[in-house]
């Protein structure tokens, strides 16, 4: 099963929930398009859900270091939420933990930005 992205808009994110496992380069680059379409000055982040992915390999990995390429390049930072654990000791085997702001929960990610902003 190939990944699934279901991207919305709220007032202060670009919401990203992301299901099944990134493996190859299949739906990456409209799911890309879209998210970057999303982005806007006025937003705090793109905020990728990550609860329901299952599995990632490099491919997936470069796919978040995209996003988070794209984000900054309009002043928006990229943060993961609810990593599960055999994506997150990609994530810190990678070193790409260091990179990316990650959250157990949303509540955790809008208490973040209510703080900073």
């Amino acid at each position: 099963m190939s990944a699934q992205f279901e991207i919305t808009k709220s007032s202060n994110f670009v919401l990203v929930k992301i299901s099944g496992r990134i493996v190859s380069d299949e739906g990456l680059a409209d799911a890309l398009d879209t998210i970057e379409k999303s982005l806007a000055a006025d937003l705090k982040a793109v905020l990728c859900d990550c609860s329901r992915l299952e599995y990632c390999n490099s491919t997936g990995l470069n796919f978040f270091v995209r996003i988070l390429t794209r984000s900054r390049k309009v002043g928006l930072d990229c943060v993961l939420v609810n990593l599960q654990p055999s994506v997150k000791k990609l994530f810190e085997i990678s070193k790409l933990d260091e990179i990316f702001s990650c959250f157990n929960s949303t509540d955790e990610v809008e208490a973040k930005f209510n703080k900073v902003k």
